[in-house]
């Protein structure tokens, strides 16, 4: 565990100001020094500049300078007797004498005795913090050891990051999956993820093929990712991945691939192969690179062999490659032992890259050397060279990879149409889900402009009754208010029908809605009616009622009147819609108690906690115009709702453009009384004071 020694830490934070600079209060002594270093060298700049404005025809420019920590005036050469003093160098055109008068060489003087002195008091500083230092030696050698697991840590992560790696799982039984793997020092852009396996239905594998169609670096791919990850690292490869971890890793891996290989090399590769033979146990994984190449073809091909076999019969992993036809026929009729080549594309003689296990190499010789434009006489000649069992071996294995070509063809189809398929659905679900919310917004416009109408036409007839009660002096008067009266019951009455018949509409018309049986406790509902959505926090009470709750909105309704949301699932919450909210917020409002009502079928209470406060602060940063005034017109309302009266909008400085719009939205809001910037000390021109009405 990490320990920090807090006091030693300060005190060097104390002491030392930079790479080559202490703070002046590292010690008393040193604070003094400087203090006087200070004076004198003012003492000696007042003194230049005095001898600058006497002899300013003489100097060559008007300035005090150093050199070799001495203050010097520059002196035009031809001027020298004009300014006694001592020269301590010249230009490099001899023009002009840098020289120390001579009434500063005491006061130079001083300042090297005082900077000797300072030198002094910083050794002594350093050594006794040295001093200190050493005597915590184990505790810093422990977090020094700790900080750098740490940061060995960090860089893997990092690594793997970059690498887009995965941690594979890991297995002491000699088996190796390795999905999409990708080696790590290839170019991301150009690298070609192989699907590699060996452990499991055999130990040897046998990588055959033509020269640069990747073999090599499949090889390296398998053996460079398992010492990653039993190095701790994780591995380039998709998720689903597994590594064997390995008493010994072995490998003669040679990048030299020449035609003119001879008994140098063949001695060289064999020199490690027989290293790997002596080493070789159980939990070994073996990597040959050209296993027998050098010599020979028949040798090296029967030498291979017998190499390849001596590793199985000692329990190790391995995995070669190869261009011996002799090697394909064993892995075909060795258990244990499969074929796997880097497949050729014959149709623009380049290889692909992509490693194919189950499937021997074909060196593809006679194709390439046709489309290359070979004489066919001599391709013709070449076949009839061949051997008629090796004719019908290698006829076998292109015939093997044409079938498998076409079936990985057929399988690519397949993958494709499903693609299609699943994309089409996806469309069609997606069309239905923007018809149903197309739907449901027309629906909440519907009923939100219904209750803007009505609640318009009740503001009128209120104000009528209320000026008719204020003037009632005849009975032609109070025939006129009795009429007012009846008006606005019969509003009251047409608004709730209404809203009854598009909450039917809600609940009907394409099942935007689900009906509830047993609501429970906890879950999310909608009562269409009120155009509110909440959590079922009360009820049913004798009445059948129970109480929905949202922020700090309530609402009471019938539970026959309650329903799911389509789409909300069983213990799930769905946001409530901003147009429901503020119809039941700015209804609460209206009716000065908070709370709204309804008569009828349709009858249902929201009240609103009035212990509840607003937040006081709106933070804008970031958001678009549109975005901030949207969040402010909510700020506002929830504000007045709550009865907070005091408002802080910090829209930041920038280029001003969303402070311009804040204000201009704030100049026509009619709840606002006064606005302004803060001053110093309250965020300054980022920031807008609100004082609510």
């Amino acid at each position: 565990r990490l320990q920090p020694h807090n006091t030693l830490e300060k005190r060097i934070d104390g002491a030392i100001a930079g790479d080559d600079e202490l703070h002046d209060n590292a010690s008393p002594a040193l604070a003094s020094i400087r203090r006087r270093i200070r004076a004198a060298q003012g003492d000696v700049k007042d003194s230049l500049n005095r001898i600058v404005r006497q002899h300013s025809r003489a100097l060559q420019d008007a300035i005090v300078t150093l050199r070799g920590d001495r203050y010097v005036v520059p002196v035009k050469a031809e001027h020298r007797g004009d300014v006694p003093g001592l020269v301590h160098d010249t230009s490099s055109s001899g023009a002009t004498l840098f020289i120390e008068p001579l009434a500063v060489v005491e006061l130079n003087n001083k300042i090297r005795e005082l900077m000797g002195l300072e030198r002094e008091e910083i050794d002594r500083i350093l050594a006794e913090l040295s001093a200190e230092v050493a005597e915590q030696e184990n505790l810093l050698l422990t977090n020094s050891a700790l900080l750098t697991e740490i940061d060995f840590i960090m860089a893997k992560g990092e690594l793997a990051l970059k690498m887009k790696a995965m941690p594979p799982k890991l297995n002491e039984n000699g088996r190796i999956c390795l999905k999409q793997a990708r080696h790590p020092l290839i170019n991301a852009d150009k690298v070609v993820p192989i699907d590699f396996e060996i452990g499991y239905d055999f130990q040897t594998l046998v990588i055959t093929g033509p020269n640069t169609g990747g073999k090599t670096v499949s090889l390296k791919t398998c053996g460079l990712l398992t010492l990653m990850a039993m190095a701790g690292l994780q591995i380039p490869t998709r998720e689903g991945s597994e590594i064997s971890v390995f008493d010994d890793v072995l490998a003669d891996i040679g990048d030299e691939q020449s035609i003119e290989q001879d008994l140098s090399t063949f001695s060289s590769h064999m020199t490690q192969i027989v290293r790997i033979t002596e080493n070789v146990r159980p939990r070994t994984l073996v990597l040959v690179d050209e296993l027998g190449s050098g010599t020979d073809p028949s040798e090296g091909a029967a030498l291979a062999i017998a190499i390849l076999d001596y590793l199985r019969r000692n329990g190790a992993i391995t995995v070669a490659t190869t261009h011996y036809r002799e090697l394909k026929g064993y892995a075909l009729n060795t258990p244990g032992v499969e074929n796997a080549c880097c497949e050729f594309d014959t149709e623009t003689l380049r290889p692909t890259y992509r490693l194919l296990i189950g499937v021997p190499g074909v060196s593809n010789a006679f194709a390439i050397s046709s489309r290359l434009g070979l004489s066919s006489e001599i391709i013709d000649q070449a076949r009839s060279l061949m051997t008629e069992e090796g004719m019908r071996f290698e006829d076998l294995i292109r015939n093997v990879e044409r079938s498998r070509v076409e079936t990985e063809r057929l399988r690519e189809e397949a993958s494709r149409l499903e693609a299609e398929a699943r994309a089409a659905s996806e469309k069609a679900r997606n069309e239905a889900s923007q018809l149903e919310e197309k739907r449901k917004a027309l629906i909440a416009e519907a009923r939100e402009d219904a209750r803007e109408r009505y609640r318009d036409a009740e503001e009128e007839i209120d104000q009528l009754i209320k000026d008719i009660r204020t003037g009632i002096k005849s009975a032609d008067e109070r025939e006129r208010l009795k009429e007012a009266e009846e008006i606005r019951q019969a509003i009251r009455s047409g608004r709730t029908r209404v809203e009854n018949e598009i909450g039917r509409a809600t609940l009907g018309a394409g099942g935007g809605f689900r009906k509830v049986a047993n609501p429970v406790i906890g879950e999310v509902y909608e009562a269409p009616n009120l155009g509110f959505t909440g959590k079922l926090i009360e009820g049913p009470d004798k009445n059948g009622n129970v109480i929905l709750s949202s922020g700090p909105m309530q609402v009471s309704v019938k539970q026959d009147q309650l329903a799911r949301p389509a789409g909300v699932p069983t213990g799930g919450g769905r946001k409530k819609s901003r147009g429901s909210a503020a119809s039941a917020t700015r209804s609460a409002g209206r009716s000065g108690q908070g709370k709204f009502s309804q008569g009828g079928q349709g009858s249902g209470s929201i009240s609103m906690d009035r212990h509840l406060h607003a937040g006081t602060e709106l933070m804008l940063l970031g958001n678009t115009v549109d975005e901030a005034l949207e969040k402010l017109d909510k700020f506002i309302d929830d504000a007045v709702l709550t009865g907070v009266s005091s408002l802080r909008v910090v829209h930041g400085k920038g280029t001003g453009a969303l402070r311009s719009a804040v204000q201009q939205h704030l100049k026509q809001d009619s709840r606002v009384k006064s606005f302004r910037l803060g001053a110093y000390g309250e965020g300054d021109s980022g920031v807008t004071l609100v004082e609510l009405k």
